[in-house]
Order: C-alpha cells, then structure tokens, then sequence
C-alpha cells in the first residue's frame, strides 16, 4: 500500500512528534494543534480521523485504550530503533518512557528463560505509574 505524504499529514507529523510524550484524543490533538497555529493551516478533524489510522498501520504513531474507558488516545513513537526496545506508559500522566535497549534485551532474555515466551519488543509496552504520579497516589 502507498503512503502519501500529504501537507496535512507532514503537519500532524510534525505535531505529533514535538509533543511525543503526550498522548491526545482526536479531539484533544486538534485542539492542541489549534492552539498552537491559525485554524486554517490546521487540518480538520475529520482530515485527522482519516489520516490516523495510516500512521498506525506504518508504526509511527501508537494507539492506546484511554483509561477505562472506549475512547483511544495517540501517541508518537520516535527514535530511529524504537522498535528494538520497550516502551513504559504511565497510565495516569500518560508519558511514554523509553527502556534501554540493554535493558529490554536482558528482560525479554528472562521472560524467555524462565516461561519460553517470545516478548514482540515492537508491541510490547508496559503500564504502570511513573515516579511523579506515583508520589501523588501515595498522598491521597
């Protein structure tokens, strides 16, 4: 399948990737993007809702359940090998933390010994509590 690298698309990209450790809605990205430049050059929301999928499907950007409920925030992934490492989320901030590539070797090579499983690095991300969100559980 082609991938075509419209302005639109070069715009959201951009976006997307000045701002890789958040996640956003649709309708947050828009708004985010629209707070930052004039209405007329950002795309339409209907323009991002048909482009997503794409960036999905060639592994730039990640799609994630928001919380408990049925709406799916995105999230860039940047990084010439970020595919070879695990990625860490925190599931109150939403910061995406990327492991040592070492690091992720040697977890994947102890989950392979100890259980024979095969960890697909590229699809793997772990979900938890960052540091920050973790001090502010603790306080409540």
């Amino acid at each position: 399948m082609a991938h075509y690298q419209t302005e639109q698309k070069k715009m959201l990209l951009a976006f997307l990737k000045a701002h890789s450790d958040q996640a956003y809605t649709i309708d947050e990205l828009w708004e985010a993007m629209k707070a930052e430049q004039s209405l007329e050059m950002v795309p339409g929301k209907s323009t991002i809702y048909r482009i997503m999928p794409g960036l999905v499907e060639e592994g730039l950007v990640r799609r994630f359940v928001k919380g408990n409920s049925r709406s799916f925030v995105y999230q860039m992934i940047c990084g010439e090998h970020c595919d070879s490492h695990l990625h860490l989320k925190c599931s109150v901030c939403g910061k995406l933390y990327h492991m040592d590539d070492q690091e992720t070797e040697d977890l994947i090579a102890e989950v392979f010994r100890r259980h024979h499983f095969s960890v697909d690095e590229e699809k793997t991300v772990l979900f938890g509590h960052c540091e920050d969100c973790g001090k502010e559980e603790g306080k409540s």
